[in-house]
C-alpha cells in the first residue's frame, strides 16, 4: 500500500501514539449531536491553538464512513485540484485508507482534476484533521482533494461534482458522505479587526453565498486560508439542498483566537469551526 506519511506530527500535534490519544481526548468532549450533518468547516493550526474550536466542532457530529476532506494549498506545489493519489494516509494513530473509487469519480466529473502527490508533500492543512476523523470513526475512508487558484465557475463545477457523488452514495448505501472544510480566520491582525473580519465572511456562509462571500474576502482583505474549500463547500450545499428541496442550516458552533493561548490580543490566528446540516 502506498501510504503518504506525516509531515507535522511532532509539531503540529504529537507524534507519539498515546499522547495524541490523550491530547484528542481533551478536545473531543460530550455534547449533543447536530443531525443531519452535510458539511464542517474545521481549522488546521497547531493543536495547542486551534484545537478546542476542532474539537468543538468534531464533537458535535457523528463521522460517516467516507470524508471528503477539502485543504487549501500553503506551498503552492501541486496542481489547483490536486487529488493525492496514495491508497492510505498514515499518522501516529495508525492508517486510515484513501476512497481511490470515489476520487476517480472526482476526476471523471472534473477533468481539471489530477492526481497529483506534490500538493500534499509539505502540507498541514488536511493532515491535521486526520487524528480526529479516525479517532471518531476508525473505519472511515477520505477522498482527499487540494486547492488553489482557479475561478469561480471552477468552483461550481467541484461543489456540484462532489454533491453529485454524495447524492448517489447516499442512493446507494443509505448513508452520505461528510465534507471536511479545513480553513483558519484572519491572520496576524488584533483580536478585534480579526473578529469583525471573520464575521463579515461567516455571515456569508450562512447566507450559503459563494460569491458574496468571494466578495467580501477580496474587499475587506481577510486573510483566511481556506478561500477555495470554503467556497467548494457552499457550492455543494447549495447543489444538494437545491436537488432534495430542503433547506441548509449553517451554525457557528465555535470561535477562538492563538491570543488565548499565547496572551498576545494584537497579532492574532483566528479559528472558527462551523458546520451545515439539513
Amino acid at each position: 500500500m502506498t501510504l503518504r506519511q506525516p509531515v507535522v506530527a511532532g509539531r503540529f500535534y504529537s507524534a507519539d501514539k498515546k499522547a495524541l490519544e490523550t491530547e484528542l481526548e481533551s478536545f473531543l468532549i460530550k455534547k449533543e449531536k447536530i443531525k443531519n450533518v452535510f458539511a464542517i468547516i474545521a481549522p488546521h493550526a497547531g493543536y495547542t491553538y486551534s484545537g478546542k474550536t476542532a474539537g468543538a466542532v468534531y464533537s458535535c457530529i457523528d463521522i460517516p464512513d467516507v470524508v471528503f476532506v477539502l485543504s487549501p494549498n500553503h506551498t503552492g506545489l501541486g496542481s489547483p485540484i490536486s487529488l493525492d493519489p496514495a491508497e492510505g494516509w498514515s499518522t501516529p494513530l495508525g492508517t486510515i485508507k484513501t476512497d481511490l473509487s470515489i476520487l476517480n469519480k472526482v476526476k471523471e466529473k472534473v477533468p481539471l482534476a489530477e492526481f497529483d502527490p506534490s500538493a500534499q508533500k509539505m502540507e498541514h492543512a488536511l493532515e491535521v484533521q486526520l487524528p480526529f476523523i479516525q479517532t471518531m470513526n476508525p473505519n472511515a475512508k477520505i477522498v482527499p482533494i487540494t486547492l488553489s487558484g482557479f475561478p469561480f465557475g471552477v468552483m461550481q463545477r467541484l461543489g456540484i461534482a462532489i454533491s453529485e457523488i454524495m447524492l448517489a452514495e447516499e442512493a446507494a448505501t443509505g448513508k452520505r458522505p461528510l465534507i471536511v472544510a479545513s480553513s483558519d480566520m484572519t491572520h496576524f491582525e488584533s483580536v478585534d479587526s480579526a473578529k469583525r473580519k471573520d464575521m463579515m465572511a461567516i455571515d456569508q456562509i450562512k447566507k450559503l453565498d459563494t460569491q458574496g462571500f468571494l466578495k467580501t474576502v477580496d474587499e475587506n482583505d481577510i486573510s483566511l486560508c481556506g478561500y477555495y474549500p470554503i467556497s467548494v463547500t457552499i457550492e455543494a450545499a447549495v447543489h444538494y439542498s437545491n436537488k432534495k428541496g430542503k433547506p441548509m442550516i449553517v451554525d457557528l458552533v465555535d470561535y477562538t483566537n492563538s491570543g488565548m493561548v499565547t496572551g498576545d490580543t494584537n497579532e492574532v490566528v483566528a479559528y472558527a469551526g462551523i458546520v451545515l446540516h439539513d
